[in-house]
């Protein structure tokens, strides 16, 4: 077999359970029973023990015994109203803490000095260069390192485990990770596992360090979670298994065709591309828009957990939350049911990748006021529009792979079949976007809102055009993410619009681009810049409209000297930046101490700096004036309801 062969992972159809995604094989089995370990009663004894600080560092601990065993322990144990009985059942039962890297993997393809460092002009920035491509090695991971059991022997449990072809040993319930087939290269710190939507910059990186088999196997562990889960969750954690991220996948699978060519891959790939699609598409994940004016029923996805519980790696976080936003409810019942609304509305952000950001808040401040599930996203949309597009590509280009003589009938009907659907459903996507996510007057996309009805099926959610409105007064940066998803005509006069629209919008600053104008304490708001937004606004310009390069160019070049800026002074790339002067650069905010590492910070600004190179030194000015508080928002801004164009 192949060392990056798919032909070994079983595609499973089945239907997503009542808390986790669709699952097939021992594999998912066993790990999805560690996954429903994380009860209400064990969190909250992890909580009350206080050992960790960090919610997720319980659940990335491993069990020393089996669930059954800890479920009943967990019973007598006296853990529900004692601190001292919790932490000594911890103490018995768990580990000391997550493991830290046992093993370097071998990254076959790593060399010291790759390219791009080479084409750099001057000393300061290859050593810049060279230090991020470095990070790849420190950043790798065997998923391996967290089920070896020499120094922590498993207690077995009394009943028989089914042997045969496929069975895992007890030792694998265990542990919360899902152990993956190929080297991983995880963001870094508190992130020690695979991300979904950071693995796509993260492949970009690994590229442009040409180290394509390492790209291929990071993109590999992708397809196979979707051989095992029926998609990809938003890591490779099995409290994950409840919800997704933004859809990068087909992307992941784009860019590494493009480096190896690997036709025979590619065609292996597809099935399962697809199959991810299908999920996506699932009835609770998807909203019909009713456009009076054109008679059309639109098709648009939100962002849709599956789940009603407060999220394991957040425990004690979403239940304060929940307490807050319930605090004047006075009906038990109706106390319990908003609970659990919030709790589905917080999962989903979290799969937005936006989590958080008052994109999500009702009254654009707090997190007591989220509803996620109520809005229909433009940058989710965006994505949905690539995932159609590039499956058409990718099947066009499959088709011309297998040559006029090539046999394989059915994968040709196949393969046309692809063709054709894929590009009605792009076409589709497009006009759903124009008509219901397109504001004319402020020349962007931006998010729209609904109002949930009691007793509304999840699956059958029905609104007209006019009942909608605009989620957000704010700009995002999410609003320009359908530029690069191919909304937009290349080269048009809508196209260069967006463009006039983010120079006006207020976000851009001189140290890089904020996500929104609402200064909320969140991570995804003022005064934060992230790497994925930032290269997905500069290479949909550098795609869209080419007559702004140079302007796509100075917000690569205000990126790179942040990154720069701050890796000078504390030694370290970081998850977020501060775009704000007089500040050290590096980003706060959100549930959890800032990052550093970092995956996709590492990929898009190595693929900036391939693209645009390094800043010269003589440019000491940024794209606009430097800011210190969010600029007011404009008029086209404020606007409450969607325009019709």
């Amino acid at each position: 077999m192949s060392a990056y062969s798919l032909n070994h992972w079983v595609v499973s159809s089945d239907d997503d359970d009542d808390e986790h995604g669709g699952a097939g094989g021992a594999d998912a089995d066993a790990q999805q029973q560690h996954a429903q370990l994380f009860t209400a009663a064990l969190l909250a004894a992890g909580q009350r023990a206080a050992i960790w600080s960090d919610c997720k560092d319980f659940v990335d601990t491993r069990a020393r015994s089996p669930p059954a065993k800890i479920y009943e322990a967990l019973k007598t144990s006296g853990a529900a109203t004692c601190s001292v009985a919790a932490r000594a059942f911890l103490e018995e039962h768990f580990e000391t803490g997550p493991r830290d890297r046992r093993t370097t993997p071998e990254l076959v393809d790593w060399r010291e000095e790759p390219n791009v460092a080479l084409r750099c002009g001057g000393e300061k920035a290859r050593a810049f260069t060279r230090h991020v491509h470095d990070l790849w090695k420190i950043l790798a991971r065997l998923d391996a390192d967290d089920y070896v059991d020499e120094e922590s022997p498993v207690q077995e449990s009394d009943g028989d485990c089914e042997s045969g072809a496929g069975a895992l040993p007890q030792a694998r319930t265990t542990s919360s990770r899902i152990k993956l087939p190929y080297p991983a290269v995880v963001p870094g710190e508190r992130f020690r596992e695979t991300y979904y939507w950071d693995t796509y910059w993260i492949v970009l990186g690994l590229l442009t360090s040409e180290m394509p088999a390492t790209a291929l196997g990071v993109t590999n562990n992708l397809l196979y979670m979707v051989t095992t889960y029926g998609f990809v969750p938003n890591g490779a954690r099995v409290y994950y298994l409840n919800r997704s991220q933004p859809p990068l996948l087909t992307s992941c699978v784009a860019a590494v065709y493009e480096a190896t060519r690997d036709g025979t891959w590619l065609r292996q790939a597809l099935p399962l591309l697809v199959q991810e699609y299908s999920y996506l598409m699932r009835s609770e994940r998807v909203i019909t828009v009713r456009d009076a004016e054109t008679g059309e029923n639109h098709q648009l996805s939100r962002y849709f957990a599956n789940t009603t519980r407060p999220r394991p790696e957040s425990y004690r976080e979403d239940v304060e939350v929940a307490r807050l936003a319930t605090r004047k409810c006075d009906n038990p019942i109706a106390k319990v049911e908003l609970k659990r609304k919030i709790y589905r509305h917080i999962a989903s952000a979290a799969e937005s990748g936006f989590d958080f950001s008052s994109r999500w808040f009702r009254d654009g401040k707090g997190l007591e006021s989220i509803r996620t599930c109520d809005i229909i996203p433009s940058d989710l949309n965006g994505f949905m529009l690539r995932v159609e597009l590039q499956i058409s590509a990718l099947a066009r280009e499959a088709l011309a792979i297998m040559g006029p003589g090539e046999s394989g009938y059915a994968e040709r009907v196949y393969l046309k079949h692809l063709v054709a659907k894929f590009e009605a459903a792009g076409q589709a996507r497009r006009r759903a976007i124009h008509a219901v996510l397109w504001d004319d007057a402020a020349a962007r996309w931006r998010d729209v809102a609904f109002e949930s009805r009691p007793g509304e099926l999840v699956t059958e959610v029905v609104r007209d055009r006019s009942a909608l409105s605009f989620a957000s007064k704010s700009p995002f940066t999410s609003d320009y993410t359908p530029l690069w998803c191919g909304a937009a005509d290349p080269n048009s006069e809508q196209a260069y619009r967006v463009v006039e629209s983010l120079k006006t919008s207020g976000l851009v600053t001189a140290n890089g681009v904020a996500t929104s104008l609402n200064e909320t304490g969140q991570q995804w708001d003022w005064p934060n810049a992230w790497a994925p937004t930032s290269h997905m606004i500069i290479e949909g310009i550098q795609a869209y409209a080419p007559r702004e390069e140079n302007y796509a160019k100075e917000l690569a070049h205000a990126w790179l000297r942040t990154s720069h800026s701050v890796w000078t002074n504390t030694g370290y790339m970081h998850e977020k930046y501060d775009v704000r002067v007089g500040h050290d650069g590096v980003g706060g905010g959100g549930e959890y101490v800032p990052q550093r590492g970092f995956g996709w910070t590492n990929g898009v600004t190595l693929r900036l700096l391939d693209l645009y190179g390094f800043p010269d030194d003589d440019i000491v000015h940024g794209p606009s004036t430097p800011t210190e508080s969010p600029p007011k928002e404009s008029p086209a801004s404020a606007k409450t309801a969607p325009a019709t164009s």
